[in-house]
């Protein structure tokens, strides 16, 4: 016969356990809102700054600090992604630097390719509701 001790520490145990794990996932999720979120602010204020300048490739510490906060957001989540986010961020510092080196623009994703990034993301986390 088992006695109600140890069914009480089983359960008490198991609900722990419950606890640590959820939280976890829930803010995995949250994460991910976030990263997408600051990831989608930078790129609104970059297609906007292009259109309202247009299409000046200046410096542009706004811009640079959007890039950087949304990778800082997104290396949880995608360390390659998070990568391109810190190239956008150093590029937005010196675009003209960026322009005139050989390759260096394949480094730097478009804004086009990014919003499908974030609509990707969306859509995962659509999925999990």
């Amino acid at each position: 016969m088992i006695e109600l001790g140890t069914i009480f520490s089983g359960i008490k145990t198991a609900i722990s356990l419950t606890d640590k794990v959820l939280p976890k996932k829930g803010t995995r999720i949250n994460d991910k809102v976030l990263a997408v979120t600051t990831m989608q602010r930078a790129i609104n204020a970059t297609e906007a700054y292009l259109t309202t300048s247009n299409r000046n490739y200046a410096p542009n510490n706004n811009l640079s600090n959007l890039w950087l906060d949304a990778f800082t957001a997104m290396i949880k989540i995608d360390k390659e992604l998070a990568f391109s986010l810190r190239q956008k961020s150093k590029f937005w510092s010196n675009p003209q630097k960026w322009i005139k080196e050989d390759g260096a623009m394949e480094l730097v994703p478009d804004l086009q390719e990014l919003n499908e990034k974030c609509e990707m993301i969306l859509i995962e986390l659509e999925k999990r509701k």
